[in-house]
């Protein structure tokens, strides 16, 4: 039997009669709120089909103040690991056991994986952006402007490192709460200090979202 479209934390709290007759037996999923729109089930339950791994990944509707319970019971029934969307990557940061170097860096997760009941967190959202702008675009970041939009989250944030190791042209981060942009621009700025190719435009910039962010 398949996977429903979504859980809850409630369906957690009862998981072995909710999935009685679940197989394969869901493993995986992502998190979020909302998460009815995520695609990442059909993308990740089309790999796990073909690479005939007898698991399912799911959504899990979690919202903001049950996360804490949540990742308690991924713990206990033997998950192999999440993913984090809105509004949980930030918060998830300060509950997991151990983190790698990019989750450390953003402050913020998109992965989990559980080893031992450890709650072991990564981020891939720079990377993944860095691959995409290679992939699609043949070019690399650091021969690019960006702007980040949003640079306040942990997408942003992840993202706003990437660009910064990988020694963008210049950085342009555009949030509502522009107290948010500045303290990453803040952290960013010692990579951003070599000659400026573009003048006198500074090479990175903190820009309130009402504000004209086209430079």
């Amino acid at each position: 039997m398949q996977t429903t479209d979504r859980y809850t934390l409630a369906d957690l709290e009862h998981w072995s009669d909710v999935t009685r007759d679940i197989d394969p037996p869901v493993r995986l999923g992502v998190l979020g709120d909302p998460v009815a729109h995520s695609l990442s089930p059909q993308m990740q339950n089309a790999a796990l089909g073909a690479c005939d791994i007898h698991m399912q990944y799911a959504r899990f509707h979690i919202r903001a103040n049950e996360l804490r319970s949540a990742l308690l019971f991924l713990r206990r029934l033997h998950f192999i690991g999440v993913n984090l969307t809105v509004p949980h990557k930030i918060a998830a940061f300060t509950q997991i056991d151990e983190a790698d170097e990019s989750a450390t860096r953003a402050g913020a997760v998109n992965t989990i994986r559980v080893r031992d009941e450890k709650l072991i967190g990564s981020n891939t959202d720079g990377e993944g952006f860095l691959r995409a702008i290679r992939t699609e675009f043949s070019i690399d970041l650091r021969d690019l402007r960006v702007m980040i939009i949003g640079a306040g989250g942990g997408t942003g944030r992840a993202i706003g490192w990437q660009c910064a190791l990988e020694n963008c042209e210049r950085l342009v981060l555009v949030n509502r709460t522009l107290e948010k942009a500045n303290a990453l621009a803040e952290q960013l700025r010692p990579f951003f200090s070599g000659p400026r190719v573009l003048g006198p435009t500074a090479r990175i910039e903190a820009v309130a979202w009402d504000e004209s962010a086209m430079r």
